[in-house]
């Protein structure tokens, strides 16, 4: 749907085509299929432009994060001693803190004084990266542990080879499925923290996202069902972030 967004969608990304017909916030039908909201857009088609942002923030934040894990997971867990203290030492610093509240700290911050037009949606798909890998790093870590003990290992360090190849030969190849079981989740998670982080007003504004969308249709229908029914469901889904 995100890479055919342009076939799929009749209209373009912010148009308001019902805004002169007079036809703003009417229900579904056949020329609006999900309706249209209180300017005008075309629900469905900012719902398809959106999918693009979502997974440009999922793959993206998912990316950097797993990066992240997986080279301190290899490291702390097959150097241990000192390396593995430090390391995981610094991962329960990210674990302990309340990842949604110091996400909005940095992105409130950081967009205040970058220049105008600077970052956007990629400034949110790097904090949300550098803020969710700790315990991805102590999962890989702990697989790390049990398979640098298989007899292959051993069996590698006496024929002489070096520690880099070790890792990323013989053992990163064995942790590959975790990883990619993660980054799957990855992905998931960021593109509903990035949903959230727009919801609160703390995403890019001039991005189409879904975050966006669920904050607007909030604000236009806070007196009826639908209105009530999206914020509860946000406000349940963000505060166990916190």
């Amino acid at each position: 749907m995100a890479a055919f967004d342009t076939l799929i969608s009749s209209y373009p990304p912010n148009g308001i085509p019902a805004f002169y017909t007079g036809e703003t916030r009417t229900p579904p039908s056949l020329k609006y299929l999900f309706g249209t909201d209180n300017i005008g857009h075309d629900v469905f088609s900012q719902v398809v432009y959106g999918s693009r942002s979502a997974l440009f923030v999922g793959f993206g934040a998912a990316g950097i994060a797993m990066s992240i894990a997986t080279l301190i997971g290899l490291v702390a867990g097959y150097y241990g001693g000192i390396i593995d203290n430090i390391l995981m030492r610094i991962t329960e610093i990210f674990l302990v803190i309340p990842f949604l509240l110091i996400l909005l700290v940095f992105l409130k911050v950081i967009t205040s004084i970058a220049p105008s037009g600077v970052g956007g949606l990629t400034i949110v798909t790097i904090m949300i990266g550098i803020f969710s890998w700790a315990a991805n790093a102590r999962i890989i870590r702990g697989e790390v542990l049990r398979i640098k003990e298989e007899e292959y290992i051993e069996a590698s360090r006496t024929l002489g080879a070096s520690q880099t190849r070790i890792i990323f030969r013989h053992i990163l190849p064995n942790v590959l499925h975790i990883i990619i079981v993660l980054t799957t989740l990855m992905i998931a998670t960021a593109i509903l923290v990035e949903a959230g982080v727009s919801f609160l007003g703390f995403g890019d504004p001039n991005a189409i996202t879904w975050g966006q969308q669920l904050q607007k249709a909030s604000e236009s229908n806070k007196g009826s069902l639908v209105g009530r029914s999206i914020s509860r469901s946000i406000y349940h889904a963000t505060s166990s972030w916190v």
